[in-house]
């Protein structure tokens, strides 16, 4: 069965290879070019209307291999429409309100070819629902069309998820468009790119957003087994442009920024200021968009609550990775005039710090009901009885008011997570401990433990500990890999692979200002050799100077060894003379000494 796919998405990779150059040539004769501007991210004038060739070799492959029906010629004609809707937006520049309207009309159209949310079979919450639905996810990657490849990358990977999904679900009106849709848009990412060669403009974000939209709805979900995963689904499918969607509008709306304007402050744009690069930062969205679709495609072999929680733990991931952006400075200072108080200090910060406290209370609300829920699905294996759950109905608002309780008094809500340390860890052990401790106590008190299993507790215990704890590193995480991932300038070498030499290692890290890459350690001890830290290795000792500089083009030595003798000093110091390299001590770099 899987041959008679492949045609089709052939034919559509190849039209967009042959046709978006045709394009490309023509609107550059044409001067229909995108120039640089101070709220657009591309610093190179680059040809527009690549939307058209994203169009023309979809539309050919769907109406010759698609077969005919009045739903299929809705989403054809109403694709079209809103087709035509971004081309006129690419060449007039359209009014906001005009162009939302256009898109509800879209919808609308949608509506009368029978395509809707069929999962909720009350008409009066799935009509007003599907417009939403659209008009959000057309928006999604209008506005996710920010960085080089990255709205036509993300939406063939959601493509060939939904291919890949609806295949298993047996749901085969909808693999047809979608893969279809990701061969078209595989072909045009050869031009779009970094660095792009053309942009798709709204023609071309809008008409995507639009027919993923209504493939997730096309024909699905007929007979679903489970609700919730019906409609969560092309959610999860769906994660990364609607991610940045709801980040963009809350970060604008609390900055006093129009929604609908351009800006330099979407997720990429956030993660490139960080320090990575156009490519990587794309690149990376482009795993977060594959492990959400995987997740989709999971949810056909585990069990829904399985489904949830993976769900859920992703949500949580993905908040706190917004939150984590939203800390970066993208905005000038002028646009914060109206955040400063009268004798000038922004209060945002004091604002930010008391909602962060709220969201961790609330991340910690889920959290606790997750943890005693899976402990007790894990106990019974996958399934609860409706004794089962009216025990922890009963149970878990006494759980919750008891592990609040002690959170508050480790000081669990006080922490710089950013910061997160073993000590840190550490106090979220006895916290938990002690929480977990005290509700099986007054459990015991108020019901004797009866109907209670004792081995759902130490779960529970467990499974709390490491979720708190994960959510708790998550920043310090996040922290590490952009360190790791935007440094560069002059190579290094750290001589002394011990607390000083760490301390070392995370002062680089810490201050981009100082512009090195740190390559690996040395140290005379051989107990260390091989050994990493911080994912740096320790790579020789002394006498391996010469040859690692020269094998790899070291620019630096850093002497991080206090305890050093003088002998052992001198003879670094003269390594690095002979070779012409340049060498530093720990007390030059702490004092700032470039």
């Amino acid at each position: 069965m899987l041959k008679s796919y492949l045609i089709p998405f052939l034919l559509s990779f190849s039209l967009s290879m042959l046709i978006t150059p045709i394009v490309k040539r023509i609107a550059v004769m044409n001067g229909y070019i995108a120039i640089p501007r101070e709220d657009r991210w591309n610093k190179n004038p680059t040809a527009l209307f690549g939307g058209i060739a994203i169009f023309i070799s979809f539309i050919i492959p769907y109406a010759i291999f698609v077969k005919f029906s009045m739903t299929n010629l809705g989403i054809l004609l109403a694709g079209c429409f809103i087709f035509g809707v971004g081309i006129f937006d690419d060449i007039i520049h359209i009014k906001p309100y005009t162009k939302l309207l256009g898109q509800i009309v879209v919808a609308a159209l949608l509506l009368n070819f029978g395509v809707r949310i069929n999962a909720i079979p009350y008409p009066l919450i799935s009509m007003p629902l599907t417009i939403f639905w659209i008009v959000a996810i057309v928006n999604s990657f209008n506005l996710l069309d920010n960085m080089d490849g990255l709205s036509c990358g993300i939406g063939a990977i959601v493509g060939l998820a939904l291919f890949a999904f609806s295949f298993l679900n047996g749901n085969y009106e909808v693999c047809l468009p979608a893969l279809i849709l990701a061969g078209s848009l595989l072909g045009f990412l050869k031009y779009n790119f970094n660095p792009a060669q053309i942009f798709m403009g709204d023609s071309g974000s809008m008409f995507i957003g639009f027919m993923l939209g209504a493939i997730t709805l096309q024909g699905t979900w007929k007979e679903p087994t489970h609700l919730v995963m019906v409609l969560f689904i092309p959610i999860l499918v769906l994660a990364v442009p609607i991610f940045d969607t709801v980040f963009v509008a809350l970060m604008r709306g609390a900055n006093s920024r129009k929604i609908f304007q351009g800006g330099k402050d979407h997720i990429s744009h956030r993660m490139v200021v960080l320090g990575l690069s156009e490519k990587k930062a794309v690149l990376a969205l482009y795993l977060v968009s594959g492990l959400f679709g995987g997740i989709s495609i999971l949810s056909m072999f585990v069990k829904p609550m399985v489904t949830a929680i993976l769900i859920i733990l992703a949500a949580i991931t993905l908040l706190y990775f917004g939150v984590f952006l939203g800390k970066v400075r993208v905005y000038a200072e002028k646009d914060l005039n109206g955040l400063k108080k009268k004798n000038g200090n922004v209060v945002l910060n004091n604002v930010y710090l008391h909602k962060r406290r709220i969201l961790e209370v609330g991340v910690d609300f889920v959290l606790i009901c997750l943890a005693y829920i899976s402990a007790n699905l894990l106990r019974y294996e996958g399934i609860l009885s409706i004794d089962s759950q009216n025990v922890i109905i009963k149970s878990l608002p006494i759980i919750l008011i008891v592990k609040y309780i002690v959170f508050f008094r480790f000081g669990i809500y006080r922490g710089m997570w950013r910061y997160v340390s073993v000590m840190d860890l550490v106090n979220i052990f006895k916290a938990v401990s002690v929480a977990s401790i005290a509700s099986v106590a007054i459990i015991l008190f108020i019901w004797r433990f009866q109907g209670f299993s004792r081995t759902v507790f130490i779960i529970d215990w467990l499974l709390l500990f490491i979720i708190v704890s994960g959510s708790r590193v998550l920043e310090r995480v996040y922290k590490e890999i952009f360190d790791q991932a935007s440094l560069s300038g002059k190579k290094v070498l750290i001589y002394g692979a011990g607390d000083a030499g760490e301390f070392t290692l995370r002062e680089i890290r810490n201050n981009k200002v100082l512009h090195y890459e740190p390559i690996g350690f040395l140290d005379d001890d051989e107990e260390k050799l091989g050994k990493r830290i911080h994912g740096v290795p320790v790579m020789g000792a002394r006498g391996d100077i010469e040859r690692l500089v020269k094998t790899k083009e070291i620019n630096e030595v850093i002497i991080a060894m206090p305890k050093a003798s003088k002998h052992v000093i001198e003879d670094i110091i003269a390594v690095c003379n002979s070779l012409d390299v340049k060498y530093k001590k720990i007390s030059d770099i702490l004092s700032g000494e470039l």
